[in-house]
């Protein structure tokens, strides 16, 4: 006998928007409100219902929508019991709903346009991290889902209200300075509906109890405006504004003198982030090569090795002496990063006097070093102390760095 039904939690916040026939619905707020598992709940009702859909699922880079929203549908099908067919290597999964209507998921980034364009048919679009995204990648967006089709199209965006990357958003589907649900602006002649939510509207008790505890014990006014409030805020005060944004020089071997790894350890509201690290002369280049949660330590040495991270040397947080020795147990050539009293305030210093780069594609380091500041007073002087929060990459790479580069230092080199 077929499935008739499907079980999930939604809060009375997102409820109403199951419903929604907008063109453009906006998910915005801050963090931990479950806005994109919301997000993939609407489209599987949407395809349970209703089938015959193909939703695309985008990120500004395709390995990212693999790493987090492709898990989440995964857990959600699962939990429903619902077969579907994943093909790892094209990224899609597909599904029959109860009535024997074929659905795909596809997940893509806008890094290979091209292949965007050759998805025909799409019904709905769901773009997570709008912000990573200029307009003119929207526009492109915008243009794939204009084929005529027997249900609504929607093109629905999750994202944080940072400034710094969403000036064009703000200006584009925002009518007022606060953001508030209802109506927003009018756009390419569509009307557009705007959602706001906190980690108070997460319908999953352990995880919004475990992010508000979390966001809470933000000091910094700009971040707890955009992370806890999910109010537009300018972030200033960066503490590594001259990183660039660029290509790796080469992928040949040759061309470093060194290559090494950072890395950080998170599980259930903090992301465990690991970055590669190239030298050549005194130029460095950083490259994001993971960032994911509720990660233990044996299927994250599994993922370490499939990215190439064994017999290099990788640098963690030396307060987990015990995960270290369980990835060096595990085949990783994990070692403790170099800490102790204003480390973090030395290594924030010896990095900032590096020429150092970030690769392009590494979307989520790039988001954090565009947010990486020192607290802000509420008189709005700044401390010596960097947010203690979306800074695991920025921790990373500190790691690694200060602690193999620093030339002073002979103790894990």
């Amino acid at each position: 006998m077929s499935q008739t039904s499907i079980d999930f939690q939604i809060s009375d916040s997102f409820y109403p928007l199951l419903e929604n026939q907008y063109r453009y619905l906006l998910e915005v707020g801050g963090k931990g409100s479950g806005k994109s598992e919301f997000v993939a709940r609407k489209l599987l009702y949407r395809s349970w219902i209703k089938g015959n859909h193909k939703w695309l699922i985008i990120r500004k880079v395709r390995k990212t929508v693999y790493d987090s929203v492709m898990a989440v549908w995964k857990l959600m099908l699962n939990e429903n019991k619902i077969k579907y067919d994943c093909k790892e290597t094209i990224r899609v999964i597909s599904f029959y709903n109860s009535q024997g209507q074929y659905n795909e998921v596809h997940f893509e980034g806008l890094d290979d346009p091209e292949k965007i364009e050759s998805i025909k048919g799409i019904t709905g679009i769901h773009v997570e991290e709008l912000t990573e995204f200029s307009e003119n990648d929207f526009m492109i967006l915008d243009l794939c889902l204009r084929e005529q089709i027997s249900d609504y199209e929607q093109i629905i965006m999750s994202f944080n209200p940072e400034l710094a990357r969403a000036q064009w958003v703000k200006d584009a589907f925002f009518p007022g300075e606060k953001i508030k649900s209802g109506e927003g602006k009018i756009y390419n002649g569509e009307k557009s509906y705007i959602h706001h939510s906190t980690v108070l509207d997460n319908p999953i008790k352990k995880i919004r109890d475990a992010y508000q505890k979390r966001l809470d014990g933000i000091k910094d006014v700009t971040a707890r405006k955009i992370y806890r409030d999910g109010q537009w805020a300018l972030p200033k005060g960066l503490i590594y504004p001259n990183w660039d944004v660029c290509e790796l020089p080469s992928e040949d071997e040759g061309w470093y003198d060194a290559v090494w790894y950072g890395g950080d350890f998170g599980f259930s509201v903090d992301e465990c982030a690991v970055v590669k690290i190239y030298r050549r002369s005194d130029h460095y280049w950083l490259r994001e090569i993971l960032y994911e949660l509720d990660l233990t330590n044996r299927p994250l040495a599994k993922k370490l090795k499939r990215n190439g991270v064994e017999e290099k040397e990788i640098f963690w947080d030396s307060a987990y002496p015990k995960d270290i020795k369980e990835l060096r147990l595990l085949g990783i050539n994990a070692k403790p990063a170099l800490k102790g009293p204003n480390s973090v305030e030395a290594g924030i210093r010896f990095l900032q006097e590096l020429n150092i780069h970030i690769v392009a594609g590494s979307s989520n380091l790039i988001k954090e070093q565009q947010g990486y500041k020192f607290e802000e007073k509420r008189d709005g002087t700044a401390a010596r102390k960097p947010i203690d929060f979306n800074n695991h990459l920025m921790d990373a790479s500190r790691y690694g760095i200060f602690t193999k580069a620093n030339k002073h230092v002979q103790v894990f080199v």
